[in-house]
């Protein structure tokens, strides 16, 4: 490694990187839980607890009623917490990286996408909870949470090898592009499950694997709800796959394998969950954690993409 360590170009203060790190690193966590905070709104029924918007029942403050809570305290974190943090976080970058579009692009990406998911959290009050602005306000968020994940990892590691002029990957290190695809997939599964719920089909099949012991059927809600396991299936197998690879690569920063480890016992984990959900009778509980853990997933394999395209990915190793 050269004796420059700062993941970032020199004319940017210790200072101003620590400082994004810090927040931007934040700022992912935040999202990570409101993803969870609205899955717990949406599984709870909370989503009309306040039937109004910005308001709730006209005022303020909720009332003492738990799906009003639920649905304000949502509002509540991403207004008040979580859109002032990206906000920042996208600030920092125009007033101290201005010139590192690794750094700027993501995070002006991420204020774009903050405006779409309060005008969809908005519709979809108005509207009384269409299924597809619900699935569309889940599929916003996760891109989101992506380009705040890109923002740091940048911030931590460095730029992306992919637009560099440094040495280029050899043709045969298909890793990082097969990372970046194993998110693409997790993604992938996330919205077939999102549309599984716009659709009011979670609970159209009562059995586990197949539904009502049928791969194919041929009732619209049961073939919605069928259609994301084989999605899962089929996905699920690429995935670990690619997870594998990450896990026995001997030219990777352990980090890389360590991330890999993780993501493939999350994933399995979030499939448990899902079988889980039908031979217990759809809990609240379990219904929750299992977009917890699709998140995770996501989180986890996008940074692992990210990880792997990054500049000081190689630097590392050859330290």
């Amino acid at each position: 490694m050269t004796g420059n360590s700062s993941p970032v170009k020199p004319e940017c203060s210790d200072r101003s990187i620590k400082l994004l790190q810090l927040v931007s690193l934040v700022t992912v966590i935040c999202v990570f839980l409101l993803i969870i905070l609205g899955s717990v709104v949406r599984v709870t029924d909370s989503g009309l607890g306040c039937p109004d918007w910005p308001l709730c029942y006209g005022k303020i403050l909720p009332p003492l009623e738990m799906t009003a809570i639920i649905e304000y305290a949502h509002r509540f974190v991403a207004s008040v917490i979580v859109g002032p943090l990206i906000i920042l976080t996208a600030a920092l970058t125009w007033i101290s990286f201005r010139k590192q579009l690794w750094l700027v692009v993501p995070a002006t990406i991420s204020i774009v996408l903050l405006i779409v998911q309060a005008l969809l959290g908005a519709v979809t009050v108005i509207r009384e909870l269409p299924g597809e602005i619900v699935a569309s306000h889940l599929a916003v968020s996760q891109l989101l949470l992506a380009t705040l994940i890109l923002v740091t990892v940048v911030a931590y590691i460095g730029p992306l090898r992919v637009a560099s002029g440094n040495k280029a990957m050899s043709p045969r290190d298909r890793l990082p592009l097969l990372l970046l695809c194993a998110a693409i997939a997790v993604y992938g599964v996330i919205v077939s499950g999102s549309i599984v719920t716009a659709t009011g089909s979670t609970a159209a099949c009562m059995t586990w694997p197949f539904c009502q012991g049928q791969l194919f059927p041929k009732e619209f809600a049961e073939a919605i709800h069928m259609g994301h396991r084989l999605v899962v299936a089929l996905a699920g197998l690429f995935i670990i796959y690619v997870l594998h690879l990450g896990i026995r690569a001997k030219d990777r920063p352990k980090i890389i394998k360590i991330m890999s480890m993780g993501a493939t016992t999350v994933f399995m984990l979030q499939i448990l969950v899902g079988a889980s959900i039908i031979w217990s009778g759809f809990p609240v509980s379990l219904l929750a954690s299992h977009v917890a853990f699709a998140t995770l997933t996501w989180a986890a394999t996008i940074s692992l993409a990210f990880l792997a395209y990054a500049e000081k990915a190689k630097s590392l190793i050859e330290a």
